[in-house]
């Protein structure tokens, strides 16, 4: 009797990838809320999950690289029956083409004009480190920078360019989801420290107001947050971080428990505009009136220059050392 061969014959058919992705991780890479995938699902017929034995939906690798064509179309401005029904070769045919019938928005194009001039002025050894995986040099250079610009500006001139600058390669394909990972793990670990050698003690107590920390539900993104809180460290003031895509009651219910004087929310340029705009609406009327909102990131890129009534925009992080000395003298 000969022996078996363990290849598989050259007809037997191909079996399909492995759906290894469940919701969760394709909404932290894409951006992309739950309640969207779903919404395709039935509207588009795509994504197309395979289901778990306990009937999560899953998602293999190629749903997932396709999603993030997906994303990056819609961030150019396409409209998603335009884009999601699209296959990936014609995916690809419209990365870097223009929308058809749309004109982009001034406020857009006037954030575009500024994140360009922010990114242009960081000096790209900067993002050479993110693409050579150089974690420890990168970890080294933001501590010389802060030991010798300050914290503040290390943040505004530094890790905010660069995260932008990291975010754009992403969905430009020149990084990898991994490399993305590695440059907000790496800058999350630098700010964890420097906001603990900043904490209130006997010598420094903290002061208020008292700041609660997190994102509404479908934002991911938490360095953000995390450079807001060690602006605030700087300021002296105590802060509670909840971390990110927290519902609208939660951080209600949070912020009567915790005794908190203000909640700042962070957003990512992912953020859907209208379902923002709605969330902050929400969220201001679930609040007490004398509890301040403060939300950050490209605030006027995504709701333009008026935020909901109630709501605070901030634009850049240098701004939050004049609004708690405003709040300290309300």
């Amino acid at each position: 009797m000969p022996p078996m061969s363990t290849r598989s014959s050259p007809d037997a058919p191909e079996r399909p990838p492995a759906a290894t992705h469940g919701i969760a991780d394709v909404v932290r890479e894409t951006g992309l809320s739950k309640d969207t995938l779903r919404v395709w699902e039935r509207r588009y017929g795509f994504p197309t999950p395979e289901r778990d034995a306990q009937g999560e939906r899953r998602y293999d690798e190629a749903q997932l690289q396709r999603l993030r064509l997906i994303r990056r179309l819609l961030d150019a401005g396409h409209r998603p029956g335009q884009v999601v029904p699209l296959p990936v070769a014609e995916l690809q045919a419209l990365c870097g083409q223009p929308p058809a019938g749309r004109r982009p928005r001034a406020r857009h194009a006037r954030a575009a004009q500024v994140a360009a001039q922010s990114l242009g002025a960081l000096d790209p050894s900067w993002l050479a480190l993110v693409q050579a995986h150089r974690t420890d040099a990168l970890r080294a250079g933001l501590q010389q920078q802060m030991l010798a610009r300050g914290l503040l500006a290390t943040l505004q001139e530094v890790v905010a360019p660069l995260a932008a600058q990291v975010g754009e390669a992403w969905s430009r394909g020149e990084l990898s989801v991994f490399q993305e990972h590695l440059f907000t793990d790496t800058v999350e670990a630098s700010l964890r420290e420097a906001t603990a050698a900043l904490a209130p003690g006997a010598a420094a107590p903290a002061r208020p107001p008292r700041v609660l920390l997190t994102t509404l539900p479908g934002e991911q993104h938490t360095l953000g947050l995390l450079m807001a809180q060690a602006a605030l460290a700087l300021q002296r003031c105590e802060t509670v971080m909840l971390g990110p895509d927290t519902p609208v009651a939660e951080i209600a219910e949070a912020t009567r428990r915790l005794a908190v004087d203000v909640v700042a929310l962070g957003t990512s340029r992912l953020a859907q505009p209208r379902a923002l705009r709605s969330g902050l609406q929400s969220l201001r009327t679930a609040l007490p009136p004398a509890v301040g909102l403060w939300v950050g990131g490209p605030v006027q890129a995504l709701l333009g220059p008026r935020p909901p009534q109630g709501v605070q925009a901030v634009a850049r992080l240098d701004e939050l050392p004049a609004l708690v000395e405003a709040w300290r003298a309300a």
